[in-house]
């Protein structure tokens, strides 16, 4: 095949309003992709061509982004952002953290409060850490059932003889095992580890507990409650997924679960997972004026076989949910465009961004349920339709969630009504470029049928 194929980086600059699809996987996105400072590593031996294209010209229409803004606002559900071991607010990211040491509706259980020995080190939300040496938890009045997103901050200091680093410990919620025999070493790094969850809380009372390891403490900087009005943020059911393929079942219950943010990456701008600060309900602007598209030329007989993969780090033998995001923003005519996406390149889906509106820049997700094998990586892959009037295919972002039920395990799962599949092999062992991170590693692929 030739070499005149174009890889584009595509970025549009002025947003307005776009219209949202309405229906199961076409719905807004409810939190921000973060850019970050991550950098990608590209081998161009087999690419003739990589542009950055701006189009200034061009109107992207988005609608507001904060959820909660709009709402009437005695019926804004309680969020929490706790400045933990503190009796100080502190204003970070524009959101206001409240001391713990007067609670209002929060309680906080047996525990001890302590303080960073050297504060210029230390960014103002962590010097000070809620200090367990017994089982303990922080409980909060909740007034709104449903989506929550949960996050736990930690970062590690020395305060007299006490080492954070030296903590092991174990947090639950929900009966959701979400760390275990957990601790945080002080590498040098003064950045915070933040562990991000999406759950469903269906009581006025929610609990996060904290259990010292044998002979250990455990510890906690800052913690978010932050609620989700959308009751399908998350549908009950979602295609399922293998490395070996699907064969179109469905895996029920997601409602109930617990999922773990490991990937966040905004696929157009600055490849990037990291998913600490992601401080809003919305996706933002930038993921959906941003795309990475694959162009197929004509004019020297692109070949249909050409594709662009995106390989992650995950967990092996785990349970995933994973949401693409798409926004048509590269050819913007009506039914010009539709293309194959591929996880571990055995399960194929047609995208069709004018499957339910006839207009361009009308951004849509779709969730998978994805199980990774023993290999401990996953393929995302898109490629242009040899029926598709333009050869392109894009992507503009994707999330990775790994479930966090304890019983996660694929061999401990049972058949539901014949829709669980657990048929695996491995996928493809191939790699050009490889994107480094504090919070895993992602491999960009790239596929031309040479």
């Amino acid at each position: 095949m030739p070499l005149h194929d174009e890889l584009f980086s595509f970025t549009y600059i002025t947003p307005s309003i776009c219209r949202y699809a309405s229906k199961v996987h076409f719905r807004s996105v409810r939190f921000q992709l973060r850019e970050d400072r991550t950098k990608v590593k590209l081998s161009m031996e087999k690419l003739a061509h990589f542009s950055v294209v701006f189009f200034p010209l061009f109107v992207l229409q988005f609608p507001s982004l904060l959820l909660l803004s709009s709402a009437n606002k005695s019926t804004v559900p309680t969020k929490y952002l706790i400045n933990c071991g503190s009796k100080s607010n502190i204003t970070v990211r524009g959101w206001n953290f409240v001391g713990d040491l007067n609670p209002g509706s929060f309680s906080v259980g047996p525990s001890s409060t302590i303080r960073v020995t050297n504060s210029s080190t230390h960014t103002s939300l962590y010097r000070s850490a809620r200090f367990f040496i017994q089982p303990s938890s922080v409980e909060y009045d909740i007034d709104y059932y449903g989506f929550y997103y949960v996050r736990l901050h930690f970062s590690p200091f020395i305060s007299g003889s006490i080492d954070l680093a030296d903590a092991l410990f174990h947090v639950s919620a929900n009966n959701f095992s979400l760390l275990s025999n957990f601790g945080v070493k002080n590498n040098g790094d003064s950045r915070p580890v933040i562990k991000e969850y999406l759950l469903t809380i269906k009581e006025p009372k929610f609990s996060v507990h904290f259990t010292p390891g044998s002979k250990s403490f455990g510890f906690i900087n800052a913690i978010e409650v932050l609620p989700v009005p959308d009751q399908d943020f998350v549908m009950n059911n979602e295609t399922g997924v293998t490395p070996a393929g699907s064969s179109g079942r469905s895996v029920y219950g997601l409602q109930s679960q617990a999922f773990h943010t490991i990937h966040r990456v905004n696929i157009g701008g600055t490849l990037a997972y990291n998913v600490n600060g992601a401080n809003n309900y919305s996706a933002s602007d930038l993921v959906y004026k941003t795309c990475k598209a694959l162009y197929l030329n004509h004019s020297v007989g692109s070949e249909s076989s050409s594709n662009i993969t995106w390989r992650f780090d995950v967990s092996k033998g785990a349970r995933h949910l994973v949401r693409l995001h798409f926004c048509e923003v590269v050819i913007r005519k009506a039914y010009a465009i539709k293309f194959n996406l591929y996880i571990y390149s055995k399960f194929s889906q047609t995208i069709d961004p004018y499957l339910l509106y006839d207009t361009s820049a009308a951004p849509f997700y779709w969730d998978f349920v994805v199980d990774s094998d023993d290999s401990g990586y996953m393929d995302i892959t898109v490629g242009p339709r040899h029926d598709s009037r333009n050869k392109v295919a894009f992507l503009n972002g994707v999330e990775i969630m790994e479930f966090t039920d304890p019983a996660n395990s694929i061999t401990n799962r049972e058949e539901k009504n014949g829709e669980e599949i657990m048929e695996f092999t491995k996928p493809m062992n191939s790699m050009i470029g490889v994107l480094c991170g504090r919070q895993g590693r992602a491999t960009l692929l790239l596929d031309f049928g040479l």
